[in-house]
């Protein structure tokens, strides 16, 4: 084999370059290493100079740094360096004629450092290596840069498809032109066309690298332009003979293993290939792979049969990548084989996308499987095609278990595990569903493995296509049987609460008959013994229990009218109200309670003035509640020995309100808030419905009815109506 091409190595930009692309520590390129090499070098060197030159007292040792300079500075800064030290060679040489005595040593060293570093830096300026600057494949359109060299066009082309092909992108270092018309050093970018989640690290090469190229093709002459024919699709190929020696690989195929033919070729033992001896290519691939990669090759260079087989191919980066190898073999015209070409792609990017992809679809699996809901699937058209672990373990079979011959495997499955009660809603759902394509929510009874009935919600949407089209039915069912339960048990309770919140409306209701009942009942009482006494007086005064009888008769008659307002109540009907004076109202209320008062020595005071605006009242609820209000204070001020006062106002509040007031002079109010509350009382014996009853009919009527303390002692009660006249 002979050395094809070799070129010089890059320098520092190199690097900069790879990093820009994302490579690893560890990973760079050879040539990157190279650079690293060379500046440790010339660091090296520089410092011995300058100490040679320190110790010696001699500008010679100067010559080492002067080298590195010239070697590290840019060209234009170069440039300006060495007409720099070309003007101080001349100086030198002019003060050297002018002194006209013999030269001395030192100035001869001096004239000898300028004139050295002059050639040195001549000569690097001729021979620059170059500087690399990334050029990213514009938009993929095809185009290569006009200013690349023509030689260094096919290595990129060869790039740009390996980059298609494969996923990967491609560094590829070329020549470029510049506007002075000098060659320097590139680095084209061939990113691929589809970029997926997976970033690979791009594939570094370097044309210029050493690879070589077989003397003659022989036999293989066919083989190699097959080779070369596919190196112009992929990107890369090779060709050898019918002994499996190489004649021919692409050089990115060479530089990317840092294999040269020489190197693929080279015998290992064991004789000839076919008859089960190794080349040097055996130590590229994987140890795990080169036994059954060998074997099939041997195979078919002995049959004849097409080549393929995948296999890890060792990188010069010192990663394994995975490749998928295609070989056939060329025929003379006698049919005899001549050789064999072929190509690896490089399909490390799509085994890593399928290992993420299998993981992820292993990860979504895991994740549905054990999720705690019964989870399926149908096609299109509602043909269940798939039951969640947790699923097949509810029902006891797989979707498939249930096929029946002529029955739609959905009807089979729905009448195996639906209640009866419920298989027709069910049916109606689905059929709405897979008519037109909505999702739908319901909930029914389904029968467990074990033959029991649990209440689940089943819940089935679509999911559809790019184009709108259904792709599959995807359904969820939550056993709710603990919910279903729990919801029977809180309705019963509230059942329970229902019939003892009626029971105690009942009894409150009874409490609130007996309470007003009571009063003309007691009335009656009392006016009938204060008649028996006038009749039984010697001599009876018939006149005076005339006039108690008729007070008889108006209790009475007011005690029906309660019994008329609580019929009333039951049957949803109201009395009618009326305009009515409040002055008249209070005056009838006060004539009746007037004995009591008198009995309890508590002097009535009534103020209410005439001309007060009317209200449109129930004048008999309205009587109750002042009835209440003034017992009500007779009763707080019972004990008390003198100075018992009972206070009776009215007056207007604002234009639309009329104001009532009972005053006392008692022990005061102790809590305002909850004697209006039902049951509450701080009488022996009452029933704490009074107020109650009082503030709901104030209320009933648009006003409202409170309590405050009055002064210096005493309570105040306290309730407004709204002004009007209206007639019934």
């Amino acid at each position: 084999m002979a050395p094809f091409f070799r070129g010089q190595c890059p320098d520092a930009d190199t690097a900069a370059v790879i990093g820009r692309h994302s490579l690893a520590t560890g990973t760079r390129s050879k040539l990157v290493q190279a650079v690293s090499d060379r500046r440790a070098i010339v660091v090296l060197i520089s410092a011995c100079g300058g100490f040679l030159a320190a110790l010696l007292g001699e500008p010679i040792g100067l010559f080492a740094p002067f080298s590195a300079l010239l070697i590290f500075v840019r060209r234009r800064r170069r440039s300006v360096l060495l007409a720099a030290l070309a003007l101080l060679l001349v100086l030198a040489m002019i003060a050297l004629l002018l002194a006209g005595a013999p030269a001395s040593e030192s100035r001869l060293s001096w004239i000898g450092l300028f004139f050295t570093a002059l050639c040195i830096g001549a000569i690097l300026g001729g021979t620059e290596p170059a500087r690399i600057e990334p050029i990213a494949d514009p938009a993929q359109n095809g185009r290569l840069p006009k200013d690349m060299h023509p030689d260094d066009a096919p290595a990129v082309e060869q790039a740009r498809a390996r980059a298609f092909w494969s996923g990967v992108p491609q560094i590829v270092s070329y020549r470029a032109r510049t506007a002075e018309g000098e060659w320097r050093r590139a680095a084209f970018i061939a990113e691929p066309s589809n970029a997926g989640n997976i970033r690979p690290d791009p594939m570094v090469h370097d044309p210029h690298e050493p690879w070589t190229m077989a003397e003659s093709f022989g036999k293989t002459i066919d083989a190699v332009h097959a080779a070369r024919i596919l190196e112009s699709f992929y990107g890369a190929a090779f060709a050898f003979d019918a002994g499996g020696q190489f004649t021919y690989a692409t050089p990115v195929a060479q530089t990317s293993i840092s294999m040269t033919l020489d190197d693929l070729n080279m015998p290992l033992g064991g004789g000839a290939f076919v008859e089960g001896g190794d080349f040097g290519w055996k130590r590229g691939v994987h140890p795990d792979d080169y036994p059954g990669a060998a074997s099939e090759l041997r195979r078919c260079l002995r049959s004849g049969d097409p080549y393929n087989y995948e296999y890890r191919v060792l990188r010069t980066t010192g990663e394994y990548i995975w490749h998928r190898f295609a070989i056939r073999p060329t025929h003379d015209a006698e049919g005899a084989i001549t050789g064999w070409f072929g190509t690896g792609f490089d399909i490390d990017l799509f085994r890593k996308t399928e290992d993420a992809l299998r993981e992820s679809e292993r990860s979504l699996r895991e994740l549905i499987e054990t999720a705690p809901a019964l989870i399926w699937s149908m096609t299109p058209e509602g043909e269940p095609v798939y039951f969640s672990r947790q699923l097949r373990e509810f029902f006891g079979f797989d979707v498939m278990d249930r096929d029946v011959a002529g029955t739609s495997r959905l009807q089979s499955v729905l009448r195996t595990v639906i209640h009866p009660d419920d298989i027709e809603k069910v049916n109606q759902r689905f059929a709405h569903s897979l008519r037109t394509g909505a999702p739908y929510s319901l909930t029914h009874r389904q029968r467990r493995f074990d033959g029991v009935y649990r209440w689940v919600e089943t819940r089935i949407a679509a999911m559809r296509g790019a184009d709108g089209a259904i792709v599959q039915w995807n359904g969820v069912c939550l056993d709710i049987e603990d919910q279903v339960r729990a919801q029977e048990e809180l309705l019963r309770t509230q059942e329970k609460l229902s019939r003892a919140a009626q029971a105690a409306s009942l009894a409150e209701l009874s409490a609130s008959i007996a309470h007003e009942v009571n009063q003309p009942l007691a009335a009656i009482m009392t006016n009938a013994q204060a008649c028996a006494r006038w009749l039984v007086a010697d001599p009876p005064n018939v006149a005076r229990a005339q006039m108690i009888v008729d007070r008889i008769t108006q209790s009475a008659q007011s005690a029906a009218d309660i019994v008329s307002h609580i019929r009333s109540l039951f049957s949803q009907s109201s009395e009618p109200r009326i305009g009515i004076a409040i002055d008249a109202l209070v005056a009838e209320v006060c004539g009746v309670i007037a004995e009591q008062a008198a009995r309890c020595n508590v002097q009535l005071d009534v103020q209410v003035p005439p001309g007060l605006p009317c209200v449109a009242i129930d004048p008999i609820q309205i009587q109750q509640v002042l009835v209440n209000l003034l017992r009500n204070g007779i009763e707080a001020m019972d004990g008390m020995l003198a100075d018992k006062r009972l206070l009776v106002t009215a007056r207007t509040d604002g234009d639309e309100m009329l104001r009532v007031e009972v005053t006392d002079s008692g022990v005061g109010v102790l809590d305002p808030d909850r004697m209006f509350e039902a049951f509450f009382t701080t009488k022996p014996q009452g029933m704490g419905m009074g107020l109650a009853i009082c503030r709901s009919i104030i209320e009933s009527h648009g006003g409202r009815l409170w309590a405050e303390a009055a002064q210096p002692t005493g309570a105040r009660l306290a309730f407004t109506l709204p002004v009007g006249s209206l007639n019934a």
